[in-house]
């Protein structure tokens, strides 16, 4: 109950010439099948490489790294990845004082405990996920030699059928497969109107199907503890069709012209009439479409390996809206904890985010931009 409740109320110089695509009526039809998304994220990488170009920073057209979906990537990149995230699980953690952290992996889920009541349905959502998200690459070049560029996972491209979700499939090439079946699964699909998982159990097919789970659930009694178990995942299609379709994701794009409503309408905020009827909306859909556990622990979901994939979707959706109209979508909006419980002031471009001893502290206002600050990628 509690990811539910949580989810569900949780200048450049004028001679460059840019190209607009926000706003514009879009027939259904184009919507759906994908068309206005690819049409959208093609003027929004057009836009920000145009930034680029004129840029003084270190950031360059020649050395901008450039995120694609998980499915473009050739085979052996997408298992130079799943490796990568394999060495992590080996290196020793950096949060040595906490007993459940048993890898470099685990301090993942360590630091988004710390941070989750500030920055869900908070002014520095979409920025610590674009240097969290960014972070973990960081530790996976820096400790296990990843020579690859970040992916991400556009969901709505499998909710068709998850199983057969190249990310989820249990081939080497995947970062493993659905749990087993648990009579009547175990996501909370009922709850919210939608259909049971098709798994619900172990990971017992392809990669991760030997990772050991070492910290959680929230509701345990000392959740930072040492408690191993196995990865349990629980695909769902019918959430994915729901709340984190084509159609889903370009709305979200489409229809917000501020912060304020982007990021509400990502997370289904219920404070905002547009958003409220929204649901999971795709944050926590693409959340629970993987479920399971700890992918739908609201705390320890970075504890699963699809979760980075998952909010790679998120940033490359606030990078497309921010660079289709970039002079007015620098800014943040919202307080400094979650649904404004307790109450607290607005957030600030001035506010930080510290992630010693992984990365150090940042000001949101450096994590505007993925082609600067300390950040140099686009996506695709």
């Amino acid at each position: 109950m509690m990811f539910r409740q949580l989810l569900a109320s949780v200048l450049l110089a004028a001679s460059v010439h840019f190209e607009h695509a926000a706003g514009a009526p879009y027939p259904q039809s184009d919507i759906d099948s994908g068309k206005v998304l690819a049409n959208l994220s093609q003027t929004a990488y057009n836009n920000a490489m145009s930034r680029l170009a004129i840029s003084t920073g270190t950031c360059t057209k020649e050395n901008v790294k450039v995120r694609k979906e998980w499915r473009k990537l050739p085979a052996e990149d997408r298992i130079a990845y799943r490796k990568a995230v394999e060495c992590l699980m080996q290196q020793p953690p950096a949060f040595t004082n906490v007993s459940g952290a048993k890898t470099a992996f685990d301090d993942f889920g360590v630091l988004h405990v710390a941070f989750t009541p500030y920055v869900h349905a908070s002014a520095s959502f979409l920025t610590f996920h674009r240097y969290y998200i960014h972070t973990f690459e960081q530790r996976l070049r820096n400790l296990c030699g990843f020579k690859g560029t970040m992916p991400y996972w556009e969901w709505g491209l499998d909710c068709a059928d998850m199983d057969k979700s190249p990310l989820f499939d249990g081939s080497e090439t995947s970062l493993g497969g659905n749990g087993e079946k648990v009579r009547g699964g175990q996501s909370p699909g009922g709850m919210f109107g939608a259909k049971a998982g098709t798994g619900g159990g172990c990971v017992k097919k392809g990669p991760f199907s030997n990772y050991t789970v070492n910290m959680g659930p929230i509701g345990a009694r000392n959740p930072l503890d040492y408690n191993p178990r196995c990865l349990k995942r629980d695909l769902n299609s019918d959430i994915c069709a729901k709340w984190a379709s084509i159609r889903n994701t370009t709305q979200v794009i489409t229809d917000t012209s501020d912060i304020e409503l982007f990021q509400a309408m990502l997370q289904g905020d219920p404070r905002y009439a547009k958003s409220a009827v929204l649901g999971l909306a795709v944050h926590g859909g693409g959340h629970f479409t993987i479920g399971g556990d700890p992918g739908g622990d609201f705390y320890f979901s970075p504890l699963e390996p699809g979760f980075y994939l998952h909010h790679g979707q998120i940033d490359r959706m606030y990078f497309v809206w921010q660079n289709l109209d970039w002079a007015k979508r620098q800014n943040v909006a919202g307080t400094i904890t979650m649904n404004n419980q307790p109450p607290t002031r607005n957030g600030t471009l001035d506010d930080t985010l510290d992630f010693s001893p992984l990365n150090p502290e940042k000001k949101l206002r450096e994590l505007m931009d993925t082609i600067a600050g300390p950040f140099c990628y686009v996506y695709e």
